[in-house]
This record gives structure tokens, C-alpha cells and sequence, in this order.
């Protein structure tokens, strides 16, 4: 009776979905009876509550799993009309909707972990086969098959290593409130993931008992998530969303990123050329956690302050259990090189309190080490060397924790002799170590353990991340306005752009400081000042891009600089302008051709622009968007071009597509030749990070997918568009945008931001404590001022997913009528790829959609006004004809026809997302219905509760929240 439903595919993912069921059921549901029948739970739980149940007794299995919530599952799963769970649903009160949504929602995240693995399964299966590796009817990439691909496309093996060696994509993880789950969630259902992994061997090579304690394994950690409450009740702080960021590194990328480097090196040497040199870092990794201060007062200058020391304490620990490793392994006594002689008789000096042959003895300060606490003979160097690298390490980790607990200031902090300010110094001993290594013809040994140090060090720094920081350009300017005013120079505020660029120039090449010690000023412009204060006494190498949100005008990007230069940087940091509307964008040529011809502005030949691709969507759409990003970044490439300097794009997507997102080749088939040379800097966001990085194996998998991407980019870079394609596609933004804008910002009476907000869940995203930072940049205005999250949120719950198709769809449909239209958009689809791409990003979006839970939502919250009703008929109808075109113009029989497996995977989820649509309709008519419980009443808490675990659990289902 209680099997998984039958629309699932036969594959191996199916059977690891059915192993989880069946021993999630085993570890949470009521014992069986003595017919085999599980037996009541609510009578169970009584009989042990009047009984007394001995220890041995509740170790036997106290039933977990009500009768309801068994029979609701079962229920779902026979997948009824939507009107027949509907109906159980309107039976159900508060607390049974609870737990009725909760039993789908862990189904849900059964499917995310199976499909997890089935990720690294098909990776693997796909390096096993190399040349031959197919999925859903399409090639996939391996870097055997891109070499392959490049060399008979004319590019030399040479190259193709070059590119390699000089690539750059630096991920940057963000703490933008999309991961609708609870971090202590997300680490058991990692956990899962490396158990089915280890699960698949077992059942090849492992005995009978060895499967049994996986199984029990498995059962556990299932057990404990099901009984961790899946709710936040509470919104993390800034500094606890830095600490989730420093758990995705510690526990995937630190492990990854060496083996993801030997995978190329194995490549290269498969191919007959050199692996990567010892000092490439092809991968970087950057954090807005703690640092990203944009609409966000909880990110103070203290915050940033304590998230870099945490990061630095964090590193030394990692890297002096490495040390620790290297004691072990570079044992022997030479020979060694000069070099490393001079190096080793500079340590032997140093430990100048030695009354035995052994070197770096127990001494007061260094604390008690697990090994050599007694020192290392002195007859071996390697090992002379790592000690004082590890001494070293252990102060810089005891520095960090006192300063991060206040007992010492920053000052006194940084002028400690040991503690390590920049990598150069963590570097120098371990580079004489591999030269000597390699010198003497120990390459073997240099190549092991030792070279993964280095390559972690050049990758993650001595803060394991690099931290940006992000702040909106309207707040330098209040602070330049307060230094004006006080000055007696007039209000910044009040001069037009050139006379505010004039003054900033000559500010930038004065020698005068410019920050009176007494200004007066209101605390957000103090924050303002005291953020750059803090920003200028940290480490330099700590330090990443400035990024500018709402960047206008040059004067927005000169402002940054010059508040660098008055706070007292010895190195500035990178200053990124965000652009981020439709307008924006458009301006963004000019505004940069006046920044890179400012007097005294020195930007080393390289300047750094973010786009965004979430506010750009949410303002005009997403063809629109997608096509002023991409006529953005080449005009910027002339400007740069003019100005005899580097442009370096920085790539703000979202996790969902209508941000940006989606599968990353499609994502840089968008690209325009010449935007990626080598490096790509990219968001990654929410429930991404986990989705990228969850797992060691899902991890090297992103890594190898980007690298070999941007390789394919950089040296083959896809085909300019035609002068009609170009034509063609900026008709089509024009009118899609003006379409968009009229529905959205232009509605009548403001019947859309009525519906918007009454017919979906937007409201529940505040409640749910995803983020710390609120859900509007400004506390009045309508949608224009709800930041873009929210926005895909209520539309991906509501499954109209209405910022993908709409006015895009209504474009292509007119364009597509004219004589010959249909034809021409077709071939633009089948030869270029930036147009591929955006109507197989749609399709994949739109296959998601689902008109079924947008007429319930209408029926539970609209009735009372017929013009909400008409308008959610009104995009239903449009969603309806947007899936027609695409269709039409890809010439696809159905949505996802070419996708067999996604299509099939996203079918088996259907009948756990309808329940949950079910009680999320339900709970949403229920409290705003005008005889709603009262809030402080248990029914309301549990009503809100169940809107918040079918958020998650749609989230799920989805694969993504916004």
C-alpha cells in the first residue's frame, strides 16, 4: 500500500528514493502489529503515557507517525484531482494541516538528496566514459571532451593549458534569504548524501552487516531531521550567516578544491603537457556574509570586524591541521638546497631557549600540541621548517580569538610578531620547501600534500574567503554631503553630476585630509564612515570588491574611491558599480566612460562592473533584461577598449532563472564574445550554495562544469549576432518591456500589487526568518521597491512563474504572426546562442508551472473582488499562450520533450506538491478570512507554521524558493 507512486522512472535514483522511504517509515512510523498493520499512534502514545513505558519498552519503538499523517501521504500519493485534496484539506484543522504538510515536505527533500547523488553518479559514470558521455540527448562536458572539442576546432593543446592555468572564476556565496531550510537541516541531508553514496558501494562490495549499519545509518540521520523542528524562529544574524558560509567552505571546497585542481593536472599530463604550475588558483572564493550592508542595518561596522577576525582564526586552524599532516609526511633529513639550509639555520636561531637536540620544545605561549610537543630532531629539516610554521599558525589563531573577543585591540593584534597579515608570509617557508623538494629530485613528495597547501592558500587566503562588502550609493553620497556642509563648500546633494565629479577629482589629488575628526552627522552617516574607518585597518588580502548597489551616475563610483582615500587605505579595495535596472544599464556606457577618464582616479587598469540580473528582471522583464545585459557588456568592452583598459564583469544572478539562474551553460551561452577572458566572478545565492557545493562530489562537479565553460568561452567565443538577429531582438525587448511594465507598474486602479499580494504568499516570506536582512530596501512604496527575491518567491509558489514569460511571450507571439516571422525566429533560435538559451531557460521554467494552484489561490483569497478574479483568468490565459510560442519557435513536440529524465523526476514530485498547495490554499484562506483566529490563539500558530513548512516544502519540490 504504501509504495512510491508510480509515475516515478524506473532508475537508480528511484531505488535510492525507495530505500529512504521505506527506512525513513521504518525509523518514524508506529510499530506493526501482530497482523502486520501499523498500529494507531494516537492510542499508542496514550497507552505509554497511562502505562509507563520502561527504557526497554521505548527503545523497541514508540510509534512517531499520526494515522493522519499516514493516510494523507497515502492519499496524495493515488494522485487525486486537486478538488478531492482540496476537500480533506477543508477537513483539517490548524495542527493536522501541520503535520500533513510536514510528511510531503520530507518527501520532497527525500527526492533533493536522491537527485544529489544521482548528480554525482551521472558525473562519474560520465569521467568513465569520457568521449561517449550522453545525458538527456546531449553531450555532456568533461575536459577530455572539451580538449578534444577546442583542438578540432583549431586551438592547440598549448593553449587550451594556458587558459587553464590562467583562469580565474571566483564564486562568490552570498546570504540573500532563499534557502527556504534551516542550516542543522541541510547538514544531516548532506550527511544522507555521502551515506547513499557510500550505500551504492556497499551494495557491490560490502557484506550483509556492512549494508545493515548503512541502512541504520541512514535511519538515524533521517530520524533526527524529521524530529529537528524545520522552523526558524528567529531571524539569523549577519554574523551566523557568515558562519553558514564558513560551513560550506570547511566542509566541501576545502576537500574539493585540490582534488578539482589534481583532476586537472591529470588532464594536462593524459594530453602530453605540463600539470598546472605550483602557484595557479584557478578558483577563488569571495562572501557578501558579513559584509553586504545594501537595505541591511544589521551589517554594522563591528559585524564586518568580527566576521574577518573569525574568518582569520578559522584559516589558521585549517591550515595547522595541515601542517600537522605534512610533520608526517616529509620526514627525512636531505638532501636540501641552500636555500633551504639558510631557511632552517634561521628557524634554529630563532628557538633560542633549546637545552636538547631537538628544536621548537615545549615553550610557554605556544600551547600543548597532540604531536611533537617535545620538538622535531634537529637532522630533519622539512620538519624544523613546518614547526615554525605551525608555531606561527597557533598564535595567529590565539591572536584572532582574543581580538574577536575583545581582549585585545586590532592594533596590538596586528603588530604581533607571529601572527600572519598576508599569505606571502604563509607561503614563502612552504615554496622553499617545494623548490627544494623538487631541486633535490623529490618532485614525488613535493607533489603530495605540500602542493595541495599551497594551492588551498593561494585559493582561500588567510580568511578562507574574501570578503566584499556592499553598500547603496545614496549613502556615500549623505556622507560626502555632511563633509560639504561642514566644510562650508555648499551640499553635495545639491550640485548637478559634473560639479560633484569636479570636486571628488580635486579631492583625489589633494594631500589634505579631508574628514574633520568633529563631524557632525546623523548615525546612518556615522555607520557610513565608520564602515570605511574599519574596512581601511583590516588586512588588504581580507578584502574583495566595494560594490556600489543603485550605481547611477560616475559620481556614485568616484564617491567610494575618494571615501577610500580620506579612511586611510594603504590598498584600495576594487570599487564594482551595480547595475541593476533596465535604465541603468543603458546608462552604464557613459557613466563609465566618464570614471575611467576622472584625474587622479587609478584603477590599476582593470575596473570591475557588477550586473544585475534579479532588479533588471523584475523591472522590464526577462528577455528585456537578458538583452540590455548583453548589449551592456559590449558596449562597456568599447568603452574599456577606448580607455586602453580591462573590464572585469561581475555576474549577480539568483538561484531561480527568472534572477538569472539556471543550468550554468545555458547561463553563459548568454554571454557576448569577449565578456569572459579567462575569469568569471558569479553570485551564488540561497539554496544555491548548497545545490553547487552540498556535497564534496556535488562540489567538484560545479567546479569542472564552470571551468570547462568558461575554457570553451574564453578560446572559442560563441558568434556575433547578424545585424537582423540584433535588430530582430531589440524590437523584441522593446515591445516585451512595454508590455511587462503595462501589466506590472501600469494596471488600473493598482489592480496587479492588489493581486500580487492577495493572491500569494508574499506575506510569508517575512515570517519565515530566511534572512537578516528585510524584505523591502525601503519601509514605504509598492513593488517597485520589493526587492527581487520576494517577487520570484510569490510567483514560483503560486506556479505561474510570471517574471520568466511575461511580455516576452506576448513579443515573440506578435513577431511570430507577421509573414515569415515564425521562420525567422526559428532560425535565430537553431544559430545563435544567446537566443538558444533564453527560450530553453524559459522552456525549463514554464515547465514547472501549473495553472491548477493559481486558480485555487484565486478561489481561497480573490472572491471578494471580481477584478482579481478576471486578472488571475488573465494570466493564466497569457501563460497558456507563452508556452504555445516557445514551443512553436523551439519546434518541440511538448515542454521538456528532449528531457526525458527532468521531465520524469519533476513528474514524481507532482503529487507531494499538490498536497502542499492544497494546505497552503487552505491555510492561506483561512487567515485572511474575516473570522481569522486571533493571532495569539494556538490555532493561528499553527496555521502559521503550516505556511511556513509548505513554503519549504514547495521550495523543495521546486528546487528553488526565489
Amino acid at each position: 500500500r504504501r509504495d512510491p507512486p508510480r509515475s516515478m522512472p524506473s532508475t537508480a535514483k528511484t531505488g535510492d528514493l525507495n530505500l529512504l522511504r521505506k527506512l525513513f517509515l521504518e525509523a518514524v512510523g508506529p510499530r506493526l502489529g501482530s497482523q502486520g498493520s501499523f498500529n494507531d499512534a494516537t492510542t499508542a502514545n496514550s497507552a505509554a503515557t497511562t502505562a509507563g513505558w520502561t527504557l526497554v519498552d521505548q527503545a523497541s519503538g514508540a510509534p512517531r507517525l499520526s494515522a493522519e499523517q499516514l493516510d494523507f501521504l497515502e492519499f496524495a500519493e493515488s494522485t487525486p484531482p486537486l478538488p478531492e485534496i482540496v476537500a480533506q484539506a477543508e477537513k483539517m484543522d490548524g495542527d493536522t494541516l501541520v503535520k500533513c504538510a510536514a510528511i510531503c515536505s520530507e518527501i520532497l527533500n527525500q527526492a533533493n538528496m536522491t537527485d544529489s547523488h544521482e548528480e554525482v553518479r551521472t558525473w562519474k559514470r560520465i569521467l568513465r566514459s569520457e568521449n561517449d558521455a550522453v545525458h538527456e540527448g546531449k553531450a555532456l562536458p568533461t575536459f577530455q571532451a572539451a580538449i578534444k572539442k577546442l583542438v578540432s576546432a583549431g586551438i592547440s593543446k598549448e593553449q587550451v593549458r594556458d587558459a587553464l592555468a590562467s583562469q580565474k572564476v571566483d564564486f562568490v556565496l552570498t546570504a540573500h534569504p532563499t534557502e527556504a531550510q534551516r542550516r542543522t537541516i541541510l547538514l544531516k541531508q548532506k550527511r544522507v548524501v555521502e551515506l547513499l553514496e557510500e550505500h551504492e558501494a556497499l551494495t557491490v562490495s560490502g557484506t550483509p552487516g556492512e549494508v545493515k549499519r548503512i541502512h541504520e545509518r541512514i535511519k538515524r540521520e533521517l530520524l533526527s531531521a524529521w524530529r529537528t523542528s524545520s522552523i526558524r524562529r528567529t531571524k539569523p544574524s549577519a554574523e551566523g550567516e557568515a558562519r553558514n558560509g564558513m560551513d560550506m567552505i570547511e566542509e566541501t571546497l576545502w576537500s574539493a578544491v585540490p582534488k578539482h585542481y589534481r583532476r586537472i593536472d591529470q588532464l594536462l599530463v593524459d594530453n602530453g603537457l605540463p600539470p598546472l604550475p605550483p602557484d595557479a588558483a584557478p578558483v577563488q572564493i569571495s562572501s557578501w556574509m558579513g559584509g553586504d550592508r545594501d537595505g541591511n542595518p544589521n551589517v554594522t561596522a563591528p559585524v564586518t570586524r568580527r566576521v574577518v577576525t573569525l574568518l582569520r582564526s578559522r584559516a589558521a586552524k585549517f591550515y595547522y591541521d595541515e601542517v600537522d599532516e605534512l610533520l608526517f609526511e616529509l620526514t627525512h633529513t636531505g638532501p636540501v638546497t641552500e636555500e633551504m639550509n639558510q631557511a632552517v639555520d634561521a628557524c634554529v636561531k630563532m628557538d633560542g631557549s633549546r637545552t636538547t637536540k631537538k628544536v621548537f620544545g615545549p615553550t610557554a605561549g605556544f600551547g600543548v600540541a597532540k604531536r611533537f610537543q617535545t620538538g622535531v630532531p634537529e637532522d630533519e629539516p622539512y620538519r624544523i621548517l613546518l614547526m615554525a610554521v605551525r608555531r606561527r599558525l597557533y598564535k595567529t589563531k590565539e591572536i584572532m580569538d582574543q581580538l574577536y573577543m575583545g581582549e585585545i585591540t586590532a592594533a596590538e593584534a596586528d603588530a604581533h610578531p607571529d601572527v600572519y597579515t598576508s599569505r606571502a608570509q604563509l607561503l614563502e617557508p612552504l615554496e622553499i620547501m617545494y623548490r627544494s623538494l623538487v631541486s633535490v629530485g623529490d618532485r614525488i613528495l613535493a607533489d603530495g600534500t605540500l602542493l595541495d597547501l599551497l594551492r588551498r592558500i593561494r585559493t582561500f587566503g588567510l580568511t578562507l574567503t574574501r570578503l566584499d562588502c556592499r553598500q547603496e550609493s545614496d549613502r556615500h553620497a549623505d556622507a560626502l554631503d555632511a563633509v560639504t556642509v561642514h566644510l562650508g563648500l555648499g551640499s553635495f546633494l545639491s550640485w548637478d553630476e559634473e560639479a560633484r565629479c569636479k570636486w571628488i577629482e580635486t579631492e583625489l589629488s589633494s594631500k589634505r585630509p579631508l574628514l574633520p575628526v568633529d563631524l557632525p552627522c546623523t548615525p546612518a552617516v556615522r555607520e557610513v564612515l565608520d564602515t570605511f574607518a574599519s574596512l581601511a585597518s583590516l588586512p588588504a588580502e581580507a578584502l574583495g570588491a566595494y560594490v556600489i548597489s543603485m550605481a547611477h551616475q560616475a559620481s556614485d563610483v568616484l564617491a567610494v574611491r575618494l571615501l577610500q582615500k580620506a579612511s586611510g587605505f594603504a590598498t584600495p579595495m576594487r570599487v564594482a558599480p551595480l547595475f541593476e535596472t533596465r535604465e541603468d544599464l543603458l546608462a552604464a556606457p557613459a557613466v563609465m566612460r566618464r570614471v575611467l577618464s576622472a584625474p587622479g582616479y587609478d584603477h590599476g587598469g582593470v575596473h570591475e562592473v557588477m550586473l544585475g540580473y534579479s532588479d533588471s528582471s523584475k523591472d522590464a522583464g526577462k528577455l528585456a533584461s537578458l538583452w540590455e545585459l548583453h548589449t551592456a557588456q559590449e558596449d562597456l568592452l568599447k568603452v574599456a577598449s577606448e580607455a586602453n583598459t580591462c573590464i572585469s564583469f561581475f555576474h549577480g544572478r539568483g538561484g531561480s532563472i527568472g534572477r538569472g539562474g539556471g543550468p550554468q551553460h545555458l547561463a553563459l551561452l548568454s554571454q557576448p564574445a569577449g565578456s569572459i577572458s579567462g575569469g568569471y566572478r558569479v553570485t551564488v545565492q540561497g539554496e544555491q550554495i548548497n545545490a553547487y557545493f552540498g556535497s564534496p562530489g556535488v562540489a567538484m562537479h560545479t567546479l569542472q562544469s564552470y571551468a570547462i565553460a568558461v575554457l570553451e568561452h574564453t578560446v572559442t567565443p560563441p558568434p556575433l549576432p547578424s545585424a537582423e538577429h540584433r535588430a530582430l531582438i531589440q524590437r523584441l525587448a522593446n515591445e516585451s518591456a512595454a508590455a511587462f511594465q503595462r501589466t506590472i507598474y501600469k494596471s488600473a486602479g493598482g489592480v496587479f500589487a492588489k493581486y500580487f499580494h492577495t493572491a500569494g504568499p508574499s506575506s510569508a516570506l517575512a515570517s519565515m526568518n530566511l534572512g537578516s536582512r528585510p524584505a523591502k530596501r525601503k519601509a514605504q512604496g509598492g513593488i517597485e521597491t520589493l526587492r527581487a527575491i520576494p517577487w520570484v518567491f510569490a510567483w514560483t509558489q503560486m506556479r505561474l512563474h510570471l517574471p520568466v514569460w511575461l511580455g516576452g511571450g506576448e513579443a515573440i507571439a506578435a513577431a511570430a504572426a507577421e509573414e515569415g516571422g515564425l521562420a525567422k525566429l526559428r532560425e535565430m533560435y537553431q544559430t545563435w546562442p544567446f537566443f538558444t538559451a533564453f527560450v530553453d531557460l524559459v522552456e525549463l521554467e514554464i515547465s514547472k508551472a501549473d495553472p491548477r494552484v493559481s486558480s485555487l489561490y484565486d478561489a481561497k483569497c480573490c472572491q471578494a473582488d471580481e477584478r482579481l478574479i478576471a486578472l488571475g483568468v488573465e494570466l493564466r490565459e497569457g501563460l497558456e499562450k507563452a508556452t504555445d510560442i516557445f514551443l512553436q519557435v523551439s519546434g518541440k513536440p511538448g515542454l521538456l520533450a528532449d528531457q526525458p529524465a527532468t521531465k520524469a523526476s519533476f513528474a514524481a514530485r507532482a503529487p507531494y506538491l499538490m498536497a502542499l498547495h492544497a494546505v497552503q490554499g487552505e491555510v492561506m484562506g483561512r487567515m485572511r478570512a474575516d473570522d481569522a483566529p486571533a493571532e495569539e490563539s494556538s490555532e493561528y500558530c499553527h496555521l502559521n507554521d503550516a505556511m511556513v513548512i509548505t513554503v519549504q516544502g514547495i521550495a523543495a519540490g521546486m528546487r528553488n524558493t526565489g
